[in-house]
């Protein structure tokens, strides 16, 4: 009786491994292809990333070549018409200088979310003597039925940074390199050479730099969760 039952543990056992032994390559096949599945996730997560990345460095004004280039000769221009496209301005405000000068660079400010223009550009000329004269004399120049104002781009605000506007990272990485292109400014200069900013401009500068660094913050916390 007690053989008989041995038996019958014995081949109980047996058919117990049996079953795991069987049952093990299936659990490493599933957690194989789950590990699969999670790469193929993460690799499209990734992909989709880059994409978006892309996407905004094309909407950006900050993306494009003219983006960098600001310097203690660059020229503001504001006062023109500012509903059409980027390229519309840039077309007219190229033919409007191109009396003073060969052009380097004209940059329109965009906002990436709107698409409008924030109402100034940026502008380049190659010096050879003459050149910055003769485009600050355009100050009150018609163009297309409306006046410009025209002054040397450190004078302005909009130099060291661009505020209240609906931007990007890639707005607010520009925004830093401003920052930062003013403290090397000061140091080279003594500050003797730099418009004093405003209270009104360094509050502006501190909460905009508050409100992105929160903006970063929130994003970054919503991306770990997904």
């Amino acid at each position: 009786m007690d053989e008989s039952k041995l038996k019958r543990c014995s081949t109980s056992s047996t058919h117990a491994e049996a079953v795991d032994e069987a049952t093990d390559p299936l659990q490493k096949a599933d957690k194989r292809e789950l590990d699969d599945s999670e790469t193929e996730v993460n690799s499209r997560k990734k992909q989709k990333q880059e994409e978006e990345t892309t996407e905004k460095k094309k909407k950006c004004c900050f993306g494009t070549k003219d983006a960098e280039g600001n310097n203690e000769h660059t020229i503001f221009v504001t006062g023109f018409d500012n509903s059409g496209s980027r390229d519309e301005i840039r077309s007219a405000l190229a033919k409007h200088f191109s009396s003073c000068g060969e052009l380097t660079r004209v940059f329109v400010h965009i906002e990436c979310e709107t698409g409008v223009s924030r109402g100034y550009a940026f502008i380049n000329l190659k010096k050879r003597g003459g050149e910055i004269e003769a485009a600050l004399s355009l100050n009150g120049s018609d163009l297309g039925g409306h006046k410009l104002l025209v002054t040397m781009a450190r004078l302005r605000d909009e130099y060291y940074g661009h505020f209240n506007f609906k931007g990007c990272e890639i707005c607010f990485a520009m925004f830093a390199a401003a920052s930062r292109r003013l403290t090397r400014w000061k140091l080279r200069t003594g500050g003797g050479k730099v418009a004093i900013l405003s209270p009104e401009f360094q509050e502006k500068a501190r909460l905009h730099y508050k409100k992105a660094m929160a903006s970063r913050k929130m994003a970054k916390s919503k991306s770990n969760e997904g």
